[in-house]
């Protein structure tokens, strides 16, 4: 029985602590950056993702499956592509660059990000901020903070 007490205080330290923001992407083309403390969850039907993880002892580590080719770019980064990627990282640091088409991705935490939609194609897709009304996608750099909704 403290086990099960124990869980849920030591999994809201890592996410979903108190004023983090929450990020939902849908059928995104184009580049995403997120650099957050928190977790993130994804999928793409084609790109190439970089998951920067300063420290590896403070969550997760990254976890990507369906990547057809693997690079380390340096101690700390990794980056994957391929088609019907999945790929997640939960707890503590990171930032992650996603480049490509038909990206869903959902992240809870602090920190910011920018999205830049593919010129050329007409759907971008759209994202939600802190569970409010999603917005297209630009072909311009865009960029937010994550972190929960100020009220006032």
């Amino acid at each position: 029985m403290l086990l099960a007490l124990a869980l849920p205080g030591a999994a809201s330290a890592r996410v979903g602590a108190p004023g983090d923001g929450t990020l939902l992407v849908r059928n995104a083309n184009g580049r995403i950056v997120v650099q957050a403390k928190g977790g993130l969850i994804g999928r793409c039907d084609r790109c190439v993702v970089t998951i920067k993880d300063p420290n590896p002892d403070d969550g997760s580590g990254p976890i990507v499956s369906g990547a057809e080719a693997t690079r380390d770019v340096n101690d700390t980064t990794t980056r994957w592509s391929g088609t019907n990627m999945r790929f997640r990282i939960i707890g503590g640091r990171f930032t992650v660059n996603v480049y490509g088409f038909g990206i869903d991705l959902s992240v809870i935490g602090k920190g910011q990000f920018t999205l830049q939609g593919n010129k050329g194609t007409d759907d971008d897709g759209a994202f939600s901020l802190n569970g409010a009304a999603p917005q297209p996608i630009a072909d311009v750099v865009q960029f937010f903070l994550l972190a929960a909704a100020t009220t006032g």
